[in-house]
């Protein structure tokens, strides 16, 4: 009955962002939250795991080039996560993508589970 429950629970989380999941032993409902947005900086490195969409604008002038956030919805996950304008993308899941077309990132991302694990590089101090 527990496996059912786990293996239940782990369906409707890739279903939805937050549910109720009735408890067999306790019978009380138990909240199931996945978080919109986790990030660690070491001064100048960001990485950020936040969930699509992101709600974040990309652009590079040249490739390869820097892929630059010019944007952000104030609202969204990576924003959130503490994406800012005028983050350098360096990485998506632990790839870099230094060497990348945005076409080539964006079709990544777009690849990556619901959950994206991403590095920015921040030229500016906090």
């Amino acid at each position: 009955m527990i496996a059912f429950l786990i293996i239940l629970a782990a369906i409707m989380l890739a279903i939805s962002d937050a549910f109720i999941v009735q408890s067999a032993t306790t019978r009380h409902p138990i909240a199931l939250l996945v978080s919109s947005g986790f990030s660690f900086s070491n001064g100048q490195q960001v990485l950020v795991s936040a969930q699509r969409p992101l709600g974040i604008v990309l652009e590079q002038d040249e490739t390869p080039g820097d892929i630059v956030v010019t944007s952000l919805d104030p609202s969204g996950s990576g924003a959130d996560a503490g994406v800012k304008e005028g983050d350098i993308l360096l990485a998506v899941q632990n790839a870099s993508v230094q060497n990348a077309s945005l076409d080539e990132v964006l079709a990544f991302i777009g690849n990556a589970p619901r959950v994206v694990n991403l590095r920015f590089l921040r030229r500016e101090s906090d």
